[in-house]
C-alpha cells in the first residue's frame, strides 16, 4: 500500500559554498526519496537556505551587498552543487521568505498563549567598538581549561570543553579584535522544564520508531537535565523581528525560524510550484500534511551537530502550534577525508565545484557514499584510495563489465531470446528474487550499504556463471541462451536495486535492455516471461585512476602538499618503524618479504558483528557454526575453526566480534560459511577479538 510522506533534509547555511561534506545528508536523503517513489509512494522532498542569523549580516556587510542579495548567491550555488551530484528536491526555498515570516510568528503566539514564554535578563559579552553583542562564534579567547589560544565562546576545539563564553581568558570580539565587556539584556525564553512540556518532548523521544535507538539514549540524557531556551537575539540582526511589544527590538534567533522553513517551504511548494493539477490553498496543505492525524508520514533527515534543535526544541514548537511531530528523524555523522576531519589548510576540504572540475562522475560518489551509509550516527571517511578502490572493483569490473558482456553475447545470439522452455537450472532467477527481497527493506531502513552488497552478491553470481559455462562457445545450445537469458533479467533487477542510487546508470542500463521499467513494486520480478532483449549498449563507467583522486586535494598556497593516501593507520606506522629491508633487497624501495602495501589492506572490509547463535558442527572437532549479526537485513552464517578455545559454544552468544565482511563465501562442511572472524593466538589457547557493547553491529572498523 502506498504511502503519502514528506521528506526533508537539513537546510544549509548560505554563508559559504556546498562541500562533500554537505553532500553525505542529500545524497543519503535523494536515494530515500528515489527508492520510496518506484516502490509507488507519493513523496515530496524540501529543502531551503537557511538564510538568517548574526554571520550573514556580518559576512554581508564584508562583502558590500544587502544580505539577501549574498543569501540568493548562495542558495543557487548550493542548488545548482546538489543537483549536479543527482540530488532532486520538489523545492529548493529560502527561510527568508513571507510565508516563513506568517509561520514564525504563529509558532512564537502559539508558545505565548500556552504561557510557555518568559522573560530573562542575562548577562552577554559586548563589543564597544561593533556596537553589539557577541554570539558564541563572534567572541574568541584562550580555552579556561586547557589554554589553548584563539579558541570559540562556546568550545574549545582542542580539548573538547564546553563552557560560557564570558568563562575565556583574554576574550576578543572576532570582528575587530578588541576586548568585549559584560553587559546585560532581556531576551525570551521557552519554558521547557514545565511537566506538560517535558513530557511532550519525552514522550516524542521515546516512541518508537522516531530515533535510532543509540540517538535516543543520547537526546534522554539531554532530557535528564532539561535547560530552558533562549529565542530571540539583539540587534543588529537578519532575522525576523519580534512583535512582541514586550521584546520591542529583539529578533526570533535564527534556529526558531530554520526547522520553521521545512513547514513554510513545502506550502510554498504546494501553492506555488507543484504541477496545477497537485496545487494546494495553505490550508488544504496544513490539513493533509502537517495537522494532527494527517495521514502524511514526516521524515526529517539531519546531521548528528543540529539533533538537540530538532529532537528536543522543534517537537514542544510543534506540539504548541497543534501540528503533527516528525514520524521519523534519521540522523547520521560527519564527513572525515582520510580519516581525518576535514581541513583547509590540508586541502582535504573539498568543495563540490572541486569534485566536478576533477573530471569524476558525480554517481561515484552517491555510490561510495551509499556503500558505507547505515542508519546509525557513524561518521562516513572518505578514503580517497578506498573511494578508487571500491569504485573500480564494484562498479567497474563487476557491475558494468557483467552488463557489457551479457550484451555482447546476446548481440551475437541475435539481440532477443525469447523464454527458453527448458530454464537454465532457476540459480539467477532464485538469486535475483534473493537480492531484491534484501535490498528492498534495506534501503527503507537506509541500511544502503546492505542494499548494495545484495546487488553486488547477484553481480559476482553472474559474473562466475559466465565463466563456469562460458556460453560464447555453443551460442546455439539451448543451455547457453537460457543462461543469457537468465543474464539479461538478472541485469534489470540490478537496475532496479541501483536506480535509487545510480539514477542515471541504472536509466541507461534500462534503456538498453529495451525500455524496461524501473519501478520496483511489492513483489516485483523482472523474470516476467517476456523475451530479454538488448537495443542498444549498456553504459559503461570509466576506472578511476591515482590522478583524478589527487586532484580533489587543493592545497592552500602555504601549506605542505598532502599526500593523497589515507593517513597512516597504527598498524601501518608500527610496521615502518620496525620493518627493515633485507640486504639483499630488489630494486630501490621494495617492499620487505611479507609487508603489504595500503591498497591491499583497503580492500578487507572489517565489521563489528554480535553473535546471536553458536553452535558445534557436526563430526568437525574444530569448528563452530556462528549466527552473526553484522547490521545487515539477515545475520550471516560464519564458520570458525574455534571449537576447540570454546567447548562451549553459548558463551559466545551476545558478543561482539570483528568479521572479515567482504570475503567470498565459503562451504566448509556443507556450510556455505559467509565471513571469517578475527581471533589472537594458536588453537587451543586461542580468544576471538571483542569489542565493547556501545559499538553497534555493522560499525566499519578501521
Amino acid at each position: 500500500m502506498s504511502e503519502r510522506i514528506l521528506v526533508t533534509s537539513a537546510l544549509p547555511y548560505a554563508n559559504g559554498s556546498p562541500h562533500l561534506g554537505h553532500l553525505v545528508e542529500y545524497i543519503q536523503t535523494d536515494i530515500y526519496v528515489r527508492f520510496r517513489r518506484a516502490c509507488g509512494d507519493d513523496v515530496t522532498y524540501v529543502c531551503a537556505a537557511d538564510a538568517h542569523g548574526t554571520p550573514i549580516e556580518v559576512n554581508a556587510a564584508k562583502a558590500g551587498v544587502a544580505p539577501r542579495d549574498f543569501v540568493e548567491k548562495y542558495r543557487k550555488e548550493h542548488h545548482e552543487g546538489y543537483r549536479a551530484f543527482g540530488v532532486e528536491f520538489s523545492t529548493f526555498y529560502t527561510t527568508d521568505s513571507p510565508e516563513n515570516a506568517k509561520w514564525a510568528y504563529r509558532v512564537y503566539d502559539a508558545l505565548k498563549a500556552k504561557g510557555l514564554i518568559y522573560k530573562k535578563s542575562v548577562e552577554q559579552l559586548y563589543c564597544e567598538t561593533d556596537r553589539r553583542f557577541l554570539p558564541d562564534r563572534f567572541v574568541k579567547g584562550t580555552c579556561p581549561k586547557c589554554g589553548t589560544p584563539d579558541q570559540y565562546g562556546d568550545v574549545c576545539e582542542h580539548c573538547g570543553t564546553t563552557y560560557d563564553p564570558r568563562e575565556l581568558k583574554q576574550p576578543y570580539c572576532a570582528i575587530c579584535r578588541t576586548p568585549p565587556v559584560v553587559r546585560a539584556s532581556d531576551h525570551a525564553y521557552v519554558d521547557l522544564k514545565r511537566p506538560e512540556v517535558k513530557g511532550i518532548i519525552e514522550g516524542w523521544v521515546n516512541a518508537e520508531g522516531h530515533l535510532e535507538p543509540a540517538v535516543r539514549e543520547q537526546v534522554k540524557g539531554w532530557l535528564a537535565d532539561l535547560q530552558d531556551w533562549c529565542i530571540t537575539r539583539d540587534e543588529p540582526y537578519f532575522g525576523f523581528p519580534v512583535k512582541d511589544p514586550e521584546f520591542k527590538g529583539k529578533y526570533l534567533y535564527v534556529w526558531v525560524d530554520a526547522p520553521i522553513g521545512y513547514l513554510s517551504s513545502a506550502e510554498h511548494y504546494f501553492a506555488a510550484e507543484a504541477p496545477t493539477h497537485e496545487r494546494l490553498a495553505p490550508a488544504e496543505f496544513e490539513r493533509r500534511y502537517l495537522a494532527e492525524g494527517a495521514p502524511t508520514r514526516l521524515e526529517h533527515f539531519i546531521g548528528k551537530d543540529i539533533l538537540r534543535f530538532h529532537a528536543v526544541f522543534w517537537p514542544a514548537m510543534l506540539w504548541a502550534t497543534g501540528l503533527k511531530r516528525p514520524d521519523r528523524m534519521p540522523v547520521h555523522g560527519h564527513l572525515t577525508v582520510n580519516g581525518e576531519k576535514m581541513s583547509k589548510s590540508r586541502g582535504t576540504f573539498v568543495t563540490a565545484s572541486t569534485y566536478l572540475e576533477s573530471g569524476l562522475d558525480p554517481e561515484l560518489l552517491r555510490y561510495y557514499y551509499a556503500s558505507n551509509l547505515s542508519p546509525g550516527i557513524y561518521d562516513l571517511d572518505l578514503a580517497l584510495e578506498e573511494f578508487r578502490n571500491r569504485v573500480n572493483a564494484d562498479l567497474v569490473k563487476r557491475i558494468a563489465n557483467l552488463a557489457s558482456r551479457v550484451h555482447a553475447l546476446v548481440a551475437k545470439a541475435g539481440g532477443e531470446l525469447a523464454r527458453p522452455a527448458a530454464p537454465a537450472g532457476g540459480e539467477l532467477a532464485a538469486a535475483t528474487a534473493r537480492a531484491l527481497a534484501q535490498a528492498r527493506p534495506a534501503f527503507r531502513e537506509l541500511e544502503y550499504r546492505a542494499a548494495l552488497r545484495a546487488a553486488n552478491d547477484l553481480a559476482d553470481l553472474g559474473n562466475k556463471a559466465l565463466q563456469d559455462q562460458k556460453p560464447w562457445e555453443r551460442l546455439e545450445a539451448e543451455g547457453a541462451r537460457a543462461l543469457l537469458y537468465d543474464l539479461t533479467k538478472a541485469l534489470h533487477g540490478l537496475a532496479v536495486m541501483l536506480a535509487p542510487v545510480l539514477p542515471r546508470f541504472a536509466a541507461g542500463l534500462a534503456e538498453a535492455l529495451g525500455g524496461v521499467s524501473l519501478a520496483w513494486p511489492e513483489g516485483f520480478t523482472p523474470f516476467d516471461g517476456q523475451p530479454a532483449r538488448f537495443t542498444a549498449k549498456p553504459p559503461q563507467i570509466q576506472p578511476v585512476d591515482a590522478k583524478q583522486v589527487a586532484k580533489l586535494i587543493v592545497s592552500l598556497p602555504d601549506a605542505p602538499a598532502p599526500k593523497v593516501a589515507k593517513a597512516q593507520s597504527p598498524a601501518e606506522t608500527a610496521s615502518k618503524a620496525t620493518v627493515k629491508p633485507a640486504a639483499s633487497a630488489g630494486a630501490a624501495g621494495a617492499p620487505a618479504f611479507g609487508v603489504i602495501q595500503y591498497d591491499d589492506f583497503a580492500k578487507v572490509e572489517l565489521r563489528v558483528g554480535e553473535v546471536q547463535a553458536a553452535e558445534a558442527v557436526p563430526k568437525a572437532d574444530k569448528l563452530l557454526k556462528l549466527t552473526v549479526d553484522v547490521g545487515e537485513p539477515a545475520p550471516r552464517t560464519i564458520v570458525a575453526g574455534i571449537a576447540q578455545a570454546y567447548p562451549d559454544p553459548s558463551a559466545l552468544v551476545g558478543r561482539r566480534i570483528v568479521v572479515v565482511a567482504n570475503l567470498a563465501p565459503r562451504p566448509l562442511r556443507g556450510i556455505t560459511s559467509q565471513g571469517m572472524l578475527l581471533a589472537a593466538g594458536e588453537p587451543p589457547d586461542l580468544q576471538v577479538v571483542t569489542v565493547g557493547k556501545g559499538i553497534p553491529a555493522g560499525t566499519r572498523v578501521k
